[in-house]
């Protein structure tokens, strides 16, 4: 599988970090809570210990087997028991509010980070997904910010916790013994450092994972948004083969990240069998040759016992910090890929906050000097510079071959593009380019040859663009479309669902469906896209008729090849192959008539 141009080659490590650290200083209230509950259960885990040292410490001086020392309290043991109960319940009241925390800011985070690469997205221009797959862009909204919200709480919480508790446990045991808490100490940073330098390793092999897996996903999704091609070629056999064989790479590249995780849990269980085993050793060592009794005594029925509970303490940072590890090779490159969204450049400015408001569009509509190429592929010029002028009020074809730039055209006046050079004029003196772009389109409305259809209702698709409008006039518009009578025979009328881009509807009714939406939206400019050449004759027939009543009174610009589409036109505007630009213009009986490429298209029967 190639590798997608869109990722680079290595993690940030930092990133997950750097965008952490602001969730946590702009929730700060959360955060100060969440740290005080912190502190307030590692406590109450330092007091077992120190409580079964003072009890142990309490029976062996009522009993007169030891004597009082300077670290013993002079609680009575059975007393001590109270204490340790209203522990075990704070601890366990502070550990639900701390994860209650958690998991609310978790969720802030993840919503957060969710609107703002959908807002990115959305406001990115139309060449930022010329590149792109589906399945991609979906991997990144959702599941690694899901993935990052989960992570930017359970690592913090668990590495803030495991700190505490390794620190106190490390000075719990160098109080009651320091001989064997060093040798502990030893092992402890052995094993951390060998785990650390797995993580690193990990977190490289765990990039590429993800990034097979995204492009798995956007294959995936690919194909089942086309999956009516697949139903009628009868391919069903081959794309599951052909999914298994996809996922023989992402199989590839996570069996090295399956070792190395097996040899972080290796160092892991076989760590805490060394760590208690050597403070075991150390103990029999340090005690076992001992000649004092009393010494020995005193460590093995006072010290020794409280040595291991503060030892064990240790034991649990440890899972933690190993699944911390995991989790932060996870986020880390959800981090980047997040960023990578968040901070992808737009080469257009569409003042969605500023520029100037359109109230009306009025006038012509002028091209001044215009030139343009795709921003994907700037050396090939589309349309060489020109001048031409929309008269408000009249109608416009622009026809041509394939790749002459009709829709071009529909993409300028749409705003999906900015000119390479030149400008467009509106209202008699306005840049497009300086307008609210929202402001500007509110007055526009586009008809294309694969209709948009949302998953939703009749309502919300056709009131899509002007929400203010009631459902009364929805309907009103719909009449207009001659679709009324077709939903009232539908189960649940105007509250039908409409499948995943009108996947229900056939093409005539799709397009009905957008012109009930444009007669709703009533726009100053109407802009078809090839608006019925996916449709047979007859259906084009009578969606033609609804356009033209969905014409009147509009400037109309209509990209399109058939003949009932642009024979009634103002004006045609003839493109050029190979980037000639604007080659003739005039009226069909005039140019039907005239020598050159109209004329040709037309005995050719290219515009029937």
């Amino acid at each position: 599988m190639k590798k997608n141009k869109n990722h680079p080659t290595q993690p940030k490590n930092g990133m997950f970090f750097k965008m952490i650290v602001g969730y946590y200083a702009r929730e700060w209230k959360i955060t100060i809570r969440m740290l005080l509950l912190m502190i307030i259960i590692v406590s109450c885990q330092i007091m077992i210990p120190l409580l079964t040292n003072q009890m142990t410490t309490s029976i062996l001086v009522e009993k007169g087997i030891s004597e009082k020392t300077s670290m013993y309290w002079g609680v009575p043991w059975d007393k001590l028991i109270y204490v340790g109960i209203g522990v075990v319940i704070t601890n366990s009241i502070a550990s639900f509010t701390f994860n209650y925390l958690g998991y609310l800011m978790g969720k802030k985070i993840e919503i957060d980070l969710r609107n703002r690469c959908l807002e990115r997205l959305v406001r990115q221009d139309i060449s930022y997904y010329s590149d792109k797959k589906i399945g991609e862009i979906l991997t990144n909204v959702v599941s690694d910010s899901q993935l990052f919200g989960d992570w930017a709480v359970n690592i913090p919480m668990q590495v803030g916790i495991s700190f505490f508790q390794i620190l106190a446990s490390l000075s719990m045991m160098f109080i009651f013994q320091w001989q064997i808490a060093l040798v502990a100490f030893t092992t402890f940073m052995i094993i951390l450092i060998s785990m650390g330098l797995c993580f690193v390793i990990t977190t490289k092999r765990y990039y590429k994972v993800r990034q097979v897996l995204t492009e798995i996903n956007g294959n995936v999704t690919d194909r089942i948004v086309t999956v009516r091609l697949i139903k009628s070629s009868g391919t069903e056999n081959y794309e599951t083969e052909r999914f298994k064989n996809v996922h023989e790479e992402y199989y590839k590249r996570s069996r090295p990240v399956g070792k190395m995780q097996a040899l972080m849990l290796t160092i892991l269980f076989g760590g805490v069998s060394l760590l208690q085993f050597a403070t075991i050793i150390s103990a029999m060592l340090l005690f076992g040759n001992n000649n004092n009794p009393e010494v020995v005594k005193t460590f093995f029925s006072q010290t020794f016992a409280s040595f291991t509970l503060a030892q064990g303490m240790i034991i649990g940072p440890l899972f933690n910090i190993m699944n911390c590890a995991f989790g932060l090779a996870m986020a880390t490159v959800a981090a980047q890929r997040i960023d990578k969204t968040l901070q992808s450049p737009s080469i257009m400015e569409p003042h969605y906050f500023d520029g100037q408001i359109i109230e009306k569009i009025t006038g012509d509509i002028k091209f001044e000097g215009i030139r343009f190429a795709y921003p994907e592929k700037p050396t090939k010029t589309v349309l060489p510079k020109f001048d031409f002028t929309f008269k408000e009020g009249k109608s416009y074809a622009f026809v041509g071959a394939t790749g002459s730039g009709k829709s071009t055209i529909s993409r300028l006046l749409l705003r999906f593009y900015d000119p390479t050079e030149g400008k467009i004029i509106i209202n008699e003196n306005v840049n497009l380019k300086d307008v609210n772009l929202s402001s500007y389109l509110s007055h526009v409305g586009y008809v294309e040859q694969e209709p948009q259809i949302l998953f939703g209702d009749v309502y919300e698709n056709i009131k899509y663009g002007a929400f203010e409008a009631t459902n009364e006039q929805v309907i009103e518009a719909c009449k207009k479309a001659e679709l009324h009578e077709l939903i009232q025979t539908w189960p649940d009328g105007y509250n039908t669902i409409l499948g995943e881009r009108g996947f229900l509807l056939s093409g005539g009714q799709k397009q009905r469906l957008v012109i009930a939406r444009m007669f709703l939206k009533d726009p100053t400019i109407l802009i078809l896209d090839e608006a019925t050449s996916a449709l047979d004759n007859i259906v084009e027939k009578e969606i033609q008729e609804k356009l033209e009543s969905l014409m009147k009174g509009r400037t109309t610009v209509s990209i399109a090849h058939r003949l009932s589409t642009i024979k009634n036109a103002d004006q045609i505007v003839v493109l050029g192959p190979d980037g000639a630009g604007i080659v003739q213009t005039g009226t069909f009986n005039q140019l039907k008539s005239q020598a050159g490429h109209f004329k040709n298209l037309y005995e050719a029967g290219l515009m029937e």
